[in-house]
């Protein structure tokens, strides 16, 4: 946040801006009783994030959401499911079709998780083509700076008898 108010494209009047990022945090939750991954209240906490957008914000309407930026940090991004074959039948929300999805999860040709517009983010930066120069951190005022994403399985490559990659794959 400190790094992109430095730029000149990064402002404070909302009236100005090109695009709006909407932070809503979308967890994938493990289930006490089996230990699965579950990401069933995704969709609807970010349709509630959504619908108060909409009704607080004149932005949102101007464009149906087509300059506001969702994070989709898991895998399958914006399909909000662990698994590939129920991520691709449930595809991505209507509602967030028109915006732009920053996502790990990247893939070569059509996939129904990336049928909108969306930005695919490395998982590893290397160091030689990260910026030089990144704000102290107590000049920042932030108390976290790195995002993990982190994988946790019950039993690797096998969610629920699904499998978790392309099968077949080691």
């Amino acid at each position: 946040e400190a790094l992109l108010l430095r730029q000149r494209r990064a402002g404070l009047r909302p009236e100005e801006a090109d695009l709006f990022l909407v932070p809503v945090y979308v967890c994938c939750n493990f289930s006490t009783l089996t230990g699965l991954p579950s990401l069933a209240h995704a969709r609807a906490l970010l349709a509630d994030a959504v619908d108060l957008v909409r009704a607080e914000m004149p932005f949102w309407n101007r464009s149906a959401g087509a300059d506001h930026v969702f994070v989709a940090s898991h895998d399958f991004g914006a399909c909000f499911h662990p698994m590939e074959d129920v991520a691709m039948a449930a595809g991505i929300p209507e509602f967030l079709k028109r915006s732009i999805l920053l996502q790990t999860f990247g893939v070569q040709g059509r996939h129904p998780c990336q049928d909108a517009e969306h930005v695919v983010l490395p998982p590893y930066v290397p160091p030689e083509v990260a910026p030089r120069e990144l704000p102290e951190p107590e000049k920042a005022h932030r108390d976290i700076f790195a995002f993990f994403r982190g994988k946790m399985e019950v039993h690797p490559k096998n969610i629920s008898g699904h499998f978790y990659s392309r099968e077949g794959e080691d």
